[in-house]
């Protein structure tokens, strides 16, 4: 940790004591594997208000002048995938054009529904090509089953190779942009810098595989071994915290409430002009039929930019 970041986190320990919970010792003691990371979570829950403030910093340094919006849904399941068609419709009509990550397995599934939206120009990562999640049909409880961290550099590579064939078989497009299955399993410093290496040599531009911490340190995007990183962002109130579907509603209290407040503060927030990115990642399932986030979402559609792209366009980062 350097100097400065430590007498920060000293002192915001000063304003916010910290109130000891489990799960937050669990969070700590995983970024402590990274002591930068540490950092950044330390100072992520311990001082919010500042953290905001530094993400606004890092965005004007990054070349961002303005607020911009990116939306994209991880589809890991069938049940995402049946949703999609008639969300995407919606969210179109109200002048959104979502990403789309999908596991080619999943992808396969429902080849006509996701190749008659790319057809409407919607634009797809590489999310590898196994499936790395199962639903309960009774309960709808999801679980995960697949990850990189606990299989070979060899076979997370092949997942990626064969996530783009998928991709390019089913869609005719070729993927530009990649994002690994799950969320903080496969973040180690030396597991990312053999994805970004690997995605570079693949001829990628980008990535979004990384948590909130990762930009409250580096900055709404950063680049690594040729590839541009887009930390997915965090809930204003707790910055730490992936603003998604997942921890605000699946592992929340079930319904859309903290999403919704989230959102609204960041409408807020980017309606003041003050530079900045939302990269917000949902699972279809989990929002599609709540009408309440869908015209949220639509909300965002004067700070919308189509993909990563051409938020670095808008920032004349090449």
């Amino acid at each position: 940790m350097f100097p400065q970041q430590r007498a920060m986190a000293h002192e915001c320990l000063k304003l916010a004591p910290l109130k000891p919970r489990l799960p937050m010792i669990d969070k700590l003691a995983k970024a402590a594997r990274d002591p930068v990371l540490a950092w950044a979570w330390a100072y992520s829950r311990w001082c919010p208000q500042r953290a905001v403030k530094r993400a606004t910093a890092l965005a004007r340094r990054a070349g961002l002048r303005q607020p911009h919006f990116v939306l994209s849904f991880d589809c890991d399941t069938d049940a995402d995938s049946a949703v999609v068609p008639a969300m995407h419709a919606r969210l179109r009509s109200g002048g959104l054009s979502p990403l789309y990550a999908v596991a080619g397995e999943v992808l396969a599934a429902a080849a006509n529904d996701y190749r008659a939206i790319a057809e409407e120009g919607a634009v797809f990562l590489n999310h590898g090509f196994r499936r790395h999640a199962a639903r309960d049909s009774a309960s709808g409880d999801v679980t995960s089953t697949y990850f990189y961290g606990d299989v070979s550099e060899a076979e997370w590579q092949d997942d990626i190779r064969r996530g783009a064939e998928a991709v390019g078989d089913i869609l005719g497009q070729r993927p530009d942009g990649f994002r690994t299955p799950h969320f903080a399993s496969f973040e180690s410093p030396r597991d990312l810098m053999a994805l970004w290496q690997f995605l570079s040599e693949l001829g990628y531009r980008y990535s979004s595989s990384t948590r909130p911490l990762f930009g409250l340190r580096h900055g709404p995007f950063f680049t690594r071994a040729g590839i541009v990183e887009f930390p997915v962002s965090g809930c204003l109130t707790e910055p730490g915290q992936i603003l998604d579907s997942w921890g605000l509603i699946r592992r929340g209290d079930g319904t859309s409430r903290r999403l919704l407040e989230e959102l609204r503060a960041y409408l807020a927030l980017m309606e003041t002009g003050q530079p900045g990115l939302l990269n917000l990642y949902l699972d279809p399932a989990d929002v599609a039929d709540d009408e309440d986030v869908l015209k949220m979402l639509t909300r965002f559609a004067p700070f919308a930019a189509k993909d990563f792209a051409s938020v670095l366009g808008r920032a004349d980062h090449g």
